[in-house]
């Protein structure tokens, strides 16, 4: 036992933070607590995000890249579903979250077996599919219809396992307002839960243009790098 956690590195501690915030995430959807767990999942992706970054920085484990894998099914794959079936029910819905499920696995089993690119994902990342779910809950809350839900599933589902390039988020101009983002909907839930709502706002609109970014992104069947790095 002592040689794993001999191997683990603080990249791997992060991305242990990461699970056990999708862990407590299903935990309180259980207490009918939708909003705290939306807000867990957030606080996921900001681990998601740290630990790559440390990683990269000052190097991983021999398991880092499947920890990763393994958190991030956890937080943004089996929380989400879980939260959205205790928020609304009916068999259109489950089987809708079990297909975002589902992709979302294959997804990051494609991701595991692909070529490293640095600059794009093949398929939304299983984190973006998260967040999305996590902020459309807290800023649509009652007025979500399970059509709705359900639709974003599958939608979410489907961009996950296709082959768009979704660009890789990086460098601080990019990280920075983003972190800052996020900590704005994180913070007002625990300085007044009431304010969530209007304070997810900017995080749901950077979400929606990130899923929709490949269609803004110019020649990006001639070369999507070369984009990619022009403005990071």
């Amino acid at each position: 036992m002592s040689d794993i956690f001999s191997t683990l590195r603080l990249p791997d501690m992060v991305t242990l933070l990461n699970a056990l915030c999708g862990f407590g995430a299903i935990v309180v959807t259980q207490y009918g607590m939708v909003q705290l767990s939306c807000t867990l999942i957030l606080l996921a992706a900001i681990a998601d995000g740290l630990d790559g970054s440390l990683a990269r920085y000052i190097g991983g484990s021999d398991i880092g890249e499947s920890l990763d894998s393994l958190a991030d099914v956890i937080s943004f794959g089996v929380a989400p579903a879980i939260m959205i079936i205790s928020y609304t029910g009916g068999v259109f819905v489950f089987v809708a979250v079990c297909f975002y499920l589902i992709c979302g696995i294959l997804r990051l089993a494609r991701f595991n077996i692909s070529k490293p690119d640095n600059s794009f994902f093949k398929g939304l990342p299983i984190t973006a599919g998260g967040i999305a779910v996590s902020t459309i809950i807290l800023v649509g809350q009652e007025h979500l219809q399970p059509t709705l839900i359900a639709m974003i599933c599958i939608i979410l589902g489907t961009l996950m396992i296709s082959s768009i390039p979704y660009m890789k988020i990086r460098g601080k101009r990019k990280t920075l307002p983003l972190t800052l983002i996020f900590a704005l909907s994180i913070v007002s839930y625990l300085v007044d839960p009431a304010t969530t709502r209007l304070c997810t706002i900017p995080l749901i609109m950077v979400m929606i243009v990130y899923i929709i970014s490949p269609m803004f992104i110019k020649n990006m069947e001639k070369d999507p790098h070369e984009y990619n790095e022009q403005y990071n």
